[in-house]
């Protein structure tokens, strides 16, 4: 069986902006593997500095979902997500805006923290999820 590349526009053009050799979203099977990716505005920028956890972790939500629907699946058929944040100190502003995307029946899910990024944001997610044919 082999891969299927899908890509995700905007966040595929804005990832070669910045020159992530990376794909989005990749397919195999009934399997979605999604690509981690900064926290972008509307606008293409990166959200970035001081107390913006919350848009931060919201704006990367709304990729994943992006990623999912444009891939013929949703949030509810997310398997596991792994979460990569620059500090532990920001889990419970993290998990506030985390419940809202996944209010029950909760994906697996790791909570990792990682040294600085170059770019200034601080958190990036990626996920594993099934599709239905």
């Amino acid at each position: 069986m082999k891969r299927q590349i899908i890509h995700v526009e905007p966040l595929t053009s804005l990832l070669a902006k910045y020159k992530a050799p990376t794909s989005t979203v990749v397919r195999h099977g009934n399997t979605l593997y999604l690509t981690g990716a900064p926290p972008f505005d509307k606008n293409g920028e990166i959200i970035k500095g001081p107390g913006t956890i919350k848009a931060q972790t919201e704006a990367v939500l709304e990729q994943i979902k992006l990623m999912l629907e444009t891939a013929g699946s949703s949030l509810e058929n997310v398997l596991k997500c792994n979460i990569y944040c620059t500090s532990v100190d920001l889990f419970t502003d993290v998990n506030e805006v985390y419940r809202r995307y996944f209010p029950k029946d909760y994906p697996a899910r790791i909570f990792i923290s990682v040294p600085a990024w170059n770019g200034g944001f601080d958190i990036e997610i990626d996920c594993i999820a099934a599709v239905d044919d």
